[in-house]
């Protein structure tokens, strides 16, 4: 009997180590790793030198830390996403007064050719496979 105990206990901390932790919410992240990812691809796509290269970062983490405002705080989603386009379009407005028009106008390519957020479900039962 204590044998069994024994197994028993072994296999629920097994099946505890083995668990996932939980994901926090968007504002628990850092966003450093985000905002040197975005400026070490924005400054080899756009060919930008370090000082223009730390503009970048700066604004860049402004936007973050402004969109992680946005998503903690109790509004509405329909004011959040306004909240959020208004910020994007700062964003952008920042971009342009650090960028050269040709290089405004790649970033602007860039971002058009990144994909969107995926479609919401269909609110139905997804179709059955074959």
């Amino acid at each position: 009997m204590q044998q069994r105990l024994i197994i028993l206990l072994f296999a629920l901390i097994g099946f505890q180590a083995f668990a996932q932790p939980q994901a926090g919410p968007r504002g628990e992240r850092p966003p450093m790793p985000n905002a040197d990812h975005f400026t070490k691809r924005m400054t080899k796509e756009l060919n930008l030198n370090a000082v223009t290269s730390k503009k970048v970062n700066a604004a860049f983490l402004n936007n973050i830390k402004k969109m992680d405002a946005v998503f903690a705080s109790k509004v509405e989603e329909k004011d959040k996403r306004a909240a959020l386009d208004a910020n994007k379009k700062e964003f952008q407005k920042s971009m342009k007064s650090i960028l050269s028009p040709a290089q405004y106008a790649q970033f602007l390519k860039l971002e058009a050719e990144r994909p969107g957020p995926p479609p919401p479900p269909s609110g139905g039962r997804p179709p059955r496979p074959r």
